[in-house]
């Protein structure tokens, strides 16, 4: 049976919880984690029209991407309330809601990713890169027969993933030393007797919230009785984050820019400002609203910025700063996050064996939402 924990987890997987924000709502609002699941819709926004399509299809499980009307600040079954009026509508219909919200705006792959990938921008970076989590480094020594093995489980658990690259390490070889005492059942050597051994230090480096899965895969390969390793806390910069910036393969025009992106974002109201003749060759991105981000935008050189929203003011900085400007709507530039999801969770269904069906939620026009 699958539950709504065991979708929750695997979409933590891509989208870590760790990385949602404490203010906002994330994971479970609505319902049970020990939930069944045998459907799941996957959204946009959360509505009553949302949570009416789930009850529909007979979702079990809605995850949203705008958890906005449970602000937790409410009384969640407040009926006056738009929230409270959904809580009742899900719980009396059997949905289960859940939210996928900052995290996934900020992790790789997330929505921010998405948007850059588009743009096929070179070497993308985070405009604001993130306080939480840190970039680790796993340690371990290991004899030269299971380095391989060991090296392959950290890898497979996203040790070494950087960019474009996977299984990146680093090996130097040396001589341990240990003495095993009493009641010991050492891998080699003998009890009471000094042994010297050929070992590999095997370094890798994995984000801070997958430290714990790299070293269960570890020992798990490891041959010694007691394993020694070290994780260490880095000053590396992480690779998740608020935004993103990096440099088109070649200029473009920002006109072709436009139809671009208002074609993949499914857009029926983008607005350029800035001469729509003029190339581009930095842009930054910013799904949802860009406000806070559009000076780090014009200080990192973005000739131009594609976000979702703009206020007047932040539009007018853009302006005086010499960065065009770019919106999508807020809701039109994360609709890739939708089929994201469903690429996700079918794929994890795939691998366990799940009997699951997983939809992305449409609106009447056919557009994911």
């Amino acid at each position: 049976m699958v539950t709504v924990s065991d979708v929750l987890e695997a979409l933590g997987e891509a989208y870590p919880w760790e990385l949602a924000d404490e203010g906002s709502p994330a994971g479970l609002l609505v319902g049970s984690r020990n939930a069944p699941v045998r459907k799941v819709l996957c959204s946009i926004e959360l509505t009553g029209e949302v949570v009416e399509a789930a009850a529909a299809t007979r979702s079990e499980l809605l995850i949203a991407h705008h958890p906005h009307l449970l602000n937790r600040s409410h009384a969640p079954f407040d009926e006056d309330t738009p929230g409270g009026r959904i809580t009742r509508m899900a719980i009396t219909e059997g949905v289960n809601i859940a939210a996928c919200y900052r995290n996934a705006d900020v992790a790789q792959g997330g929505a921010a990713d998405l948007m850059a990938a588009k743009l096929d921008l070179v070497g993308a970076r985070p405009l604001v890169p993130l306080s939480v989590g840190y970039m680790a480094k796993v340690v371990v020594f290991v004899p030269p027969e299971a380095v391989e093995a060991v090296f392959s489980a950290m890898a497979d658990e996203g040790a070494g993933a950087g960019g474009d690259y996977t299984h990146a390490g680093f090996r130097t070889f040396g001589t341990g030393t240990f003495l095993p005492g009493e009641g010991a059942m050492p891998y080699t050597g003998e009890v009471g007797k000094l042994s010297q051994v050929e070992e590999n230090r095997l370094e890798m480096a994995c984000p801070s919230y997958r430290v714990k899965a790299v070293v269960d895969a570890m020992l798990e390969q490891h041959p010694y009785e007691e394993v020694a390793y070290d994780v260490l806390r880095t000053e590396a910069d992480v690779p998740w984050g608020i935004g993103r910036i990096g440099n088109l393969a070649e200029e473009r025009k920002l006109l072709d820019i436009m139809e671009d992106m208002a074609a993949w974002s499914a857009s029926e109201e983008a607005a350029l400002v800035g001469d729509p003749d003029m190339g581009a060759t930095r842009v930054a991105v910013a799904p949802g609203p860009g406000d806070k981000l559009v000076e780090r935008g014009w200080r990192e050189g973005a000739d131009l910025m594609v976000a979702g929203e703009l206020g007047w003011n932040a539009m007018v900085e853009a302006c005086e700063a010499g960065m065009a400007v770019l919106t999508l709507g807020h809701l039109e530039s994360e609709r890739a996050l939708v089929p994201a999801m469903v690429d996700i969770i079918r794929m994890a269904a795939e691998s366990e064996g799940w009997q699951l069906e997983i939809e992305g939620y449409k609106d009447r026009g056919g557009r994911w939402g």
